[in-house]
């Protein structure tokens, strides 16, 4: 059980004296004491749980200072109040004290058992509350949490389903005109329909692949040996293919051997170079700078703009889309990439950085 701070507030020093003797056979209980309203008042904080308060204080009355402490508090957050008068006191008294606030009352000559048996039903009453307002709580953080994802889900299968139906138009049209006229089946329609399927295959794929780390699994890798610099000139020849920006490219680890999964290593730059065109500045040049440090493989890719605040704090949030960008994907790409570069045993950081969105990505040269 953990110490309850108790504050007496009276002007009588013999009174306080009692109250604190009584007070001091409980061993949870820490005792505070102030001779006036204006002193109770500044001691009075979120930290006490229970006020002993006599309502008639040199300065002010008991009423008046509950009036001020939920100026100061806030009344949700006003401690227990027991008042305390050393005279008899009348039935409308009462009901008054308990409409301004108080939660008991008691008079001098104050009867031990009685004000301990008050305090310990006040105390086990707050615990109750603190308990039903901790459940509260966690059903409010629990119906936003779900809101949220219900948004993001909606949000991410619009835009999966944008996007997915780009591919198979584009794979049906082919697939058609092949069957009405076999003559055209030439190699240039069929590399059209093998690059849609692949491209819905990567996307399915990325679908499967954040489920699984979702569920607490990684992604399998497969490693072969592969060298650094050409591996980085074909990937970048072929998004050259894809993007409208020029991608400029500082490779210096040329002839670097390393064992990775190819395909794991080309979905990495794939997505930030892709989400570097869709997100960054039209027109502006994408930056890919590769180097060796130790026994990592380092690689930057960055392009004049920046990553929103909401963008950064979600990197880790599936189907999570930008405000900014509605129409622009759907909320897989940066995810994909933290999980392949964990699963690599690497690492990737998101920043911005004079004027320019930056993701830096280290990945050890054996997985």
């Amino acid at each position: 059980m953990r110490t309850r701070r108790i504050l007496i507030i009276d002007d009588m020093q013999a009174n306080r004296y009692v109250l604190r003797k009584i007070l001091g056979s409980e061993a949870s209980y820490e005792v505070l004491e102030a001779s006036n309203g204006a002193d109770g008042l500044a001691l009075m904080d979120a930290s006490i749980d229970l006020v002993i308060l006599d309502i008639n204080l040199p300065d002010m009355s008991g009423f008046e200072l509950i009036r001020e402490a939920e100026n100061k508090l806030g009344s949700e957050h006003v401690p227990a109040i027991i008042n305390i008068s050393a005279t008899f006191i009348s039935g409308a008294d009462k009901a008054m004290g308990l409409n301004k606030g108080a939660r008991a009352y008691l008079t001098h000559p104050i009867d031990a058992e009685e004000m301990l048996a008050t305090i310990a039903s006040l105390v086990k009453s707050d615990n109750r509350l603190e308990r039903v307002e901790r459940r509260r709580q966690v059903a409010v953080a629990r119906s936003e949490s779900l809101r949220a994802e219900k948004i993001m889900l909606e949000r991410f299968m619009r835009s999966f389903s944008h996007d997915l139906r780009s591919p198979l138009a584009a794979a049906t049209m082919v697939a058609g005109l092949m069957k009405k006229n076999p003559a055209r089946r030439t190699e240039e329609l069929l590399q059209i329909l093998e690059d849609n399927l692949k491209r819905i295959d990567r996307m399915i794929g990325n679908v499967l692949d954040i489920s699984h780390v979702a569920m607490g699994g990684g992604i399998k890798l497969n490693a072969e040996t592969l060298v650094v610099g050409p591996l980085f000139e074909e990937a970048l020849n072929n998004l050259r293919l894809q993007v409208p920006q020029p991608i400029e490219a500082r490779l210096e680890a040329i002839d670097t051997l390393v064992e990775w999964d190819r395909n794991a290593f080309l979905r990495i730059l794939d997505n930030l170079v892709i989400n570097a065109s869709k997100h960054g500045m039209p027109d502006h040049t994408i930056e890919v700078r590769q180097w060796q440090q130790g026994n990592e493989i380092h690689f930057s890719v960055s392009n004049q703009g920046c990553f929103p605040d909401e963008v950064l704090s979600n990197l880790a949030t599936p189907y999570f889309i930008s405000t900014r960008s509605d129409t622009k994907g759907w909320g897989l790409g940066l995810p994909i990439v933290k999980a392949l570069c964990e699963s690599c045993g690497g690492h990737v950081a998101f920043d911005n950085v004079e004027g320019h969105a930056r993701v830096h990505v280290r990945l050890p040269l054996s997985l």
